[in-house]
């Protein structure tokens, strides 16, 4: 019996014994095998509450929604999408992701170190970096991270204007012109000093020096409306003063066309490109109407609904002469697929919208911009997404074409120095907006030509 008791008692001693020895063995490999993981895999920033200013208030919800990458070679964490211009730097808290590190470290300039926990803010005003000790606790294995937060150092929004006049000045010789461009080449017509119809023409990449070539033109007379000139499937075309209409493959040699047009109002677009058409006034029974046409030989009299009346006539008001027209090509919403005319005359300022309807011609107008008055040498474009008007020196912009004008910002506004009127107005593949020449409208020059040539773009358009 007491051998049995001796026997027992040994056993729960060794079982002791054992299980000691397991768990110190258990808390050896622990120690040992600790992580050299120092990487941090995310970084999200929110709002400390002592920062209550008005602009705070604007960057803690756009910063919240901030995506931060992290080049792991580098050591780097950055966001890909800069932060609005102007944004302000100041102290967020922080929430990283990470394994679990023996410590991490703001390091601040001036060799000032916080060690950090989880609950403190950081003042990202100072740049500083982060620095992360694995579980190890060995400083060989610590990751030192540069904190990038990458804020827009231009206004998006502002149109920024260059004068490259130096390069693209308008010959002495030009007194009223209408430039296009197709393609890399600017076509500059002109009538001159000299009475004369001119074409100039220029290539805006060439490697060359640059200089206007000028050619006197044939058979189109100086009576000719600078307004009609427009590039249509590879011609030009244009209407003078008697409802002559000329074609021309260069813009130099042309051809009478047709002799009933009154003028040409621009491209109306189809439901795909083979559809488009020139959209020109034309007479029919002593009665000024619509047609389109191809190739300005042949004329299609089309219908119109304006005012939900069916006419054959251009509907009263029209600008049909003195007016400023934009192409919007939209084939994938046809009420956007739109021709805009707005009267740029000194008695009237009606913007119209004409678009293809169901045989007939759509017609519409705004009734009334009492935004702006009526003024000679309005100019219309397209930009931005935006139909942009400019008239006497100051810009409207409408995203519905026409039937609502509203100021454009002060961020889009003219410089000293641009100040003219009837101007031609460009916009290229780049987004640059390209102002030729116009009439000087200062006290001291009214009426003379202006022969500086700028371009400006939207920040934000910037390729």
């Amino acid at each position: 019996m007491k051998l049995k008791q001796i026997t027992k008692l040994l056993f729960v001693v060794l079982s002791v014994v054992t299980l000691a020895s397991c768990n110190d063995n258990s808390t050896t490999y622990v120690t040992e095998d600790a992580s050299a993981n120092a990487q941090i895999y995310s970084l999200k920033l929110s709002a400390t509450l002592a920062n209550v200013s008005s602009i705070d208030s604007v960057n803690f919800p756009i910063l919240a929604t901030t995506r931060f990458s992290i080049d792991q070679f580098q050591r780097l964490i950055y966001n890909s999408d800069s932060l609005p211009y102007k944004t302000r730097l100041t102290k967020y808290m922080a929430t990283l992701t990470y394994e679990n590190p023996s410590k991490i470290e703001i390091l601040y300039p001036n060799d000032s170190v916080v060690t950090w926990s989880t609950t403190d803010s950081i003042d990202f005003s100072l740049r500083p970096r982060i620095k992360v000790t694995p579980a190890n606790g060995d400083a060989a294995d610590a990751w030192t991270y540069t904190i990038d937060i990458r804020i827009h150092k231009v206004d998006p929004d502002s149109l920024v204007w260059t004068n490259v006049t130096s390069s693209f000045e308008l010959p002495s010789t030009i007194k009223q012109q209408r430039t296009l461009l197709v393609g890399s080449v600017f076509h500059a017509f002109s009538i001159d000093n000299d009475n004369k119809f001119y074409s100039y023409t220029i290539n805006k990449t060439s490697t060359s020096p640059l200089s206007w070539k000028r050619e006197a033109t044939s058979v189109i007379p100086a009576s000719v409306k600078l307004e009609s000139i427009t590039s249509f499937n590879g011609k030009f075309y244009a209407v003078d003063a008697d409802e002559k209409a000329y074609s021309s493959t260069d813009g130099v040699v042309w051809q009478v066309s047709n002799s009933n047009v009154l003028n040409i109002l621009g491209v109306l677009p189809g439901k795909e490109a083979a559809k488009d058409s020139l959209l020109v006034v034309t007479k029919q029974l002593g009665k000024y109407v619509f047609a389109k046409t191809s190739n300005m030989q042949s004329l299609q009299v089309v219908e119109n609904i304006s005012y939900d009346k069916d006419s054959n006539e251009v509907p009263a008001g029209f600008p049909a002469t003195g007016f400023t027209s934009v192409t919007n090509y939209d084939r994938s919403n046809l009420n956007r697929n739109i021709l805009i005319v707005t009267a740029a005359q000194a008695s009237y300022n009606l913007t119209w919208s004409v678009r293809q309807g169901d045989g007939r011609l759509e017609v519409e107008s705004n009734q009334k911009n009492t935004l702006f008055d009526p003024s000679d040498g309005l100019r219309t474009f397209l930009y931005d997404g935006y139909v942009y008007a400019l008239t006497k020196n100051l810009l409207y912009k409408t995203s519905s074409f026409g039937s609502k004008w509203i100021a454009a910002s002060a961020k889009e506004k003219f410089i000293p120095g641009m100040s003219s009127s009837k101007q031609s107005i460009i916009v290229d593949s780049d987004n640059y907006i390209w102002i030729f020449g116009g009439i000087d409208t200062s006290i001291e020059a009214l009426g003379s030509p202006v022969r500086q040539v700028w371009k400006g773009r939207i920040n934000h358009l910037a390729r």
